[in-house]
């Protein structure tokens, strides 16, 4: 009886060791886990979440990720390309949120202050993946709390930014189908306004800031990549000059006849700070003897509506300055 008893305790062994040798043989080439998934399989499974790729920036190469999910758009100029591109990021500076043409994409998305005074808390306690901007001074501590691509405001006209910023959110295609349905609408509206356009009659834009008045060009938002790029207006000579090579240009009161006397019509923008200052120049005979105003074609656009430069933001201005120069034919 005891030497039946040895014979099936050592059985009993054997097949306990074996059972453990089996268990440390499966953990070896694919870490079992109690719910009988290997650790492989797992990160098979969630890799789509974590896959990175490289972007070469202006500021270096970037790790990113392949398909960002929480993207936070740290200068509100960019915001419009994102929304446009079917990103809703997580946080937006304060600017755009006064936008009309953004408002209804805009649910959800948390205001992280002034573009030139981000809250970073702010930016932190959103966890983004990914964070996008052309804010020298900011980048430095952005790039702390996210990878961080930097695109260098006026380096690219406003197509060639959307498609950069599709290569960085991995949204080429959509991109490209953005900019064909937008022609498409210029084309449209070329063919109603082809007797203006065909004219040759001079627009600028001219803007009052507070005791500062300017000029723009093609690539400072104010309608003007609507005006001259696309339907293929012209400034007059004088305001090309100064103001299209670096896209503004300020100039005096005193100057107002030699720049906008060629004008035949106008494109005038007064800022909150502006208000007074745009009266007094309205009162004065240095104004009101310009031909655009003597003719009544001048027409007075909101900051909020001419401020960005962006398929939504330029869809909207070309609604505004077709009927605009319909109205004023």
């Amino acid at each position: 009886m005891n030497y039946l008893k040895f014979r099936i305790s050592a059985c009993l062994l054997i097949i306990s060791l074996m059972l453990v040798l089996s268990a440390c043989a499966t953990n070896a080439g694919g870490m079992a886990t109690d719910s009988g998934t290997t650790a492989d399989s797992k990160t098979a499974s969630t890799g789509d979440a974590t896959d990175t790729r490289t972007y070469e920036s202006d500021k270096g190469t970037v790790t990113i990720p392949e398909h960002p999910q929480r993207v936070v758009v740290a200068v509100g100029d960019y915001v419009g390309d994102v929304l446009a591109l079917g990103i809703t990021p997580v946080g937006a500076p304060d600017t755009v949120f006064d936008a009309p043409y953004y408002k209804k994409y805009l649910n959800g998305v948390e205001n992280i202050g002034d573009s030139s005074a981000l809250s970073l808390e702010k930016v932190t306690t959103l966890n983004p993946d990914l964070i996008i901007t052309y804010d020298e001074k900011a980048y430095g501590n952005l790039k702390k709390i996210a990878p961080t691509v930097f695109i260098p405001y006026g380096k690219y006209k406003y197509k060639d930014r959307l498609m950069e910023l599709g290569k960085v959110l991995n949204k080429e295609q959509e991109a490209e189908n953005c900019l064909a349905d937008f022609a498409a609408k210029i084309a449209e509206k070329k063919q109603a306004l082809s007797d203006v356009i065909d004219s040759g009659k001079k627009i600028a834009i001219f803007e009052i800031t507070g005791k500062e008045l300017y000029l723009y060009g093609k690539s400072y938002g104010r309608g003007g990549a609507i005006l001259y790029d696309e339907l293929g207006l012209h400034a007059p000579a004088k305001v090309e000059k100064v103001a299209f090579e670096q896209g503004w240009a300020s100039i005096s009161m005193e100057a107002l006849p030699e720049m906008l006397g060629d004008a035949d019509y106008l494109i005038l923008g007064i800022r909150g700070d502006g208000v007074d200052q745009g009266k007094d120049i309205e009162s004065k005979s240095v104004w009101k003897n310009l031909p655009a105003v003597k003719a009544g074609k001048v027409y007075q656009y909101s900051i909020d509506d001419f401020y960005f430069q962006d398929p939504i933001a330029l869809n909207y201005q070309l609604e505004l300055i077709s009927d605009l120069l319909i109205s004023k034919k």
